[in-house]
Order: structure tokens, then C-alpha cells, then sequence
């Protein structure tokens, strides 16, 4: 019988047990592998039994440090020839935030001006380069959830903000008004296996929207627009699953993130079933 692992870090995430009860659901054998389990050694001869891995991790920042421990562990499991959804390749992609936005701006697809920064002056270099006026956006490549992102509204607020940038992988980034009266509204649509599941917008005071952060969902309606730009998003990154973050402004949509592991919280709130899509996608690949 088919066999999935699902690999979270520490199993926190009702996405990730939903998603497992919707392998088993369909027939099939799920199990979840706790990377904080204080039994979990990845030795060099550790192995898994499954015919399919879905990581929920790659590089990241946890408890407000960045590791590379997850991405060690996922990558040694690589060696041993299991079967990724999503592949590697898209993970590291989709963690790295600033490789996404180099792919979607080569590619077309309109992204705020972004630059990788070592310090104070080359951000102020990349401010007067593109003729950018504050506030701008300050954030780690490889933040999760809306964490360690954060607005410079002066040259003094930024000073403090891109501190050690070099040393902890720091964006500079334009800021895209999204703002609609006074709340921030952006979009999040999911992709499964070149199908748009659905989408919803995510509603909040602040300009960071993650649901982590406490933040509310409302309905999307997905015009043609909108569903070519998500399933080109998902072609280029090579993504079976992706979630597809996008800021609305009256000129244009703009790509901010892509998210190979996205949270299905938000879904369930508006009755679409995606951990259901999701584990047929994972079995379907698992039987290949």
C-alpha cells in the first residue's frame, strides 16, 4: 500500500494533520515525521519507509533564528532517492525569496524592485538607483509567515533595519500600496497539479496579511487574469503544489511570494476542501 511522509518541524500546523487525515481518508497510509522530535537523528545510514516525501520546510527562520538544519535533513533524505512533492528544487526556490522574485521579473510577471543588500549603503545605492521614495520594505530571504518583515519610513529607520544584512540574507524591496480604505487586502491562491484550487483574500490593519499573524479572510473571486498568472507562477517554479501571493493595486498584480508549503486554514474558512486536492496530488505522484 501506498505510503506518504509528511516532514514538518514541529507538527503545529492543523494543515499538517488535516492533510494526513485526507491521505488516510482516500485509503492510504500517511504518517507525520517531527523534525523537534527528541528522537529524530539524522544519522548517516537513516532512512524512511515511503514511497513519497512532502516536506512542510525547507530553509527558515524558527524561533527568530535562521537554520539550515531542515534543509540539511531533507536534502540527506535526497541521497537515499526518495520521491519529493514538491522536488527540492522548487522548495529551496519558494524559500529563498529573493531567487522567486528574480525568476517572476525575468519571466514578465510584474514583482516590486527588490535587491539583495550587505549593508546600510547599498541601500540607499538601490533607494536612489530606482528613484524609490519611503517607506520601503525591510525582510530576511528566508522569513516565514509574515515574521521579520518590517517598513523603514526614514534613512534613520532604515540604518537600523539592514544591521548584520550581509550576515542574515536581507531584502530591500519596494513598498506596493495594497491598502483599500483603511485595511490592507491582499490575494492568496493555491495551485494543485496545474489546477486552480481556489483563493481568498486575506484582510488585515497591517500591511503584513499572513493568517498567522491573527489576520482575517474574505472570498476571491478568480477571473481569467488571474487564474493565467497563478498557473504560470506554478509552471515556472515547477511547483505541483504553490501558493501564490499576490498584491492588488489599480495598475496591475503584482507576484510577492511563492509558497511550496502553503497553509490551508484560510480555505477551510471558506469551504474549499484543499488538503483533499492536495493528498489526491500526493497519491497520484506517490503511485507513479
Amino acid at each position: 500500500m501506498v505510503k506518504i511522509t509528511i516532514i514538518s518541524p514541529e507538527g503545529k500546523s492543523c494543515s499538517v494533520w488535516n492533510l494526513k487525515n485526507e491521505i488516510e481518508k482516500l485509503g492510504y497510509k500517511a504518517e507525520i515525521f517531527l523534525l523537534s522530535h527528541p528522537e529524530a537523528l539524522m544519522s548517516y545510514d537513516f532512512k524512511l519507509d515511503c514511497d513519497l516525501i512532502h516536506s512542510r520546510c525547507g530553509i527558515g527562520c524558527y524561533f527568530d533564528r535562521l537554520t539550515l538544519y531542515s534543509w540539511q535533513f531533507i536534502n540527506a533524505l535526497e541521497i537515499e532517492g526518495y520521491k519529493f512533492v514538491n522536488s527540492l528544487k522548487t522548495i529551496y526556490l519558494t524559500s529563498d525569496k529573493f531567487k522567486s522574485i528574480k525568476l517572476l521579473a525575468k519571466n514578465k510577471i510584474p514583482t516590486p524592485k527588490t535587491a539583495l543588500i550587505r549593508d546600510y549603503e547599498d541601500a540607499v545605492r538601490f533607494i536612489k538607483k530606482y528613484n524609490l521614495s519611503f517607506p520601503v520594505v525591510i525582510k530576511d530571504s528566508f522569513s516565514k509567515c509574515g515574521l521579520r518583515v518590517f517598513i523603514a519610513r526614514n534613512f534613520d529607520e532604515l540604518k537600523n533595519l539592514t544591521k548584520n544584512a550581509i550576515w542574515e540574507g536581507k531584502l530591500i524591496q519596494e513598498f506596493i500600496n495594497f491598502k483599500e480604505g483603511d485595511l490592507y487586502k491582499d490575494m492568496r491562491i493555491l495551485v494543485v497539479d496545474g489546477e486552480v484550487v481556489g483563493g481568498y483574500r486575506r484582510v488585515s490593519r497591517d500591511f503584513r496579511t499572513n493568517i498567522y499573524l491573527g489576520n482575517y479572510v474574505e472570498e476571491l473571486k478568480i477571473d481569467e487574469e488571474l487564474e493565467e498568472l497563478a498557473l504560470k507562477c506554478a509552471e515556472l517554479s515547477g511547483a505541483i503544489i504553490l501558493g501564490v501571493d499576490i498584491l492588488p493595486t489599480k495598475e496591475d498584480y503584482y507576484v510577492i511570494e511563492l509558497n511550496s508549503a502553503p497553509g490551508t486554514k484560510g480555505f477551510k474558512y471558506l469551504g474549499i476542501n484543499a488538503d483533499k486536492k492536495i493528498a489526491e496530488a500526493l497519491v497520484r505522484y506517490a503511485k507513479q
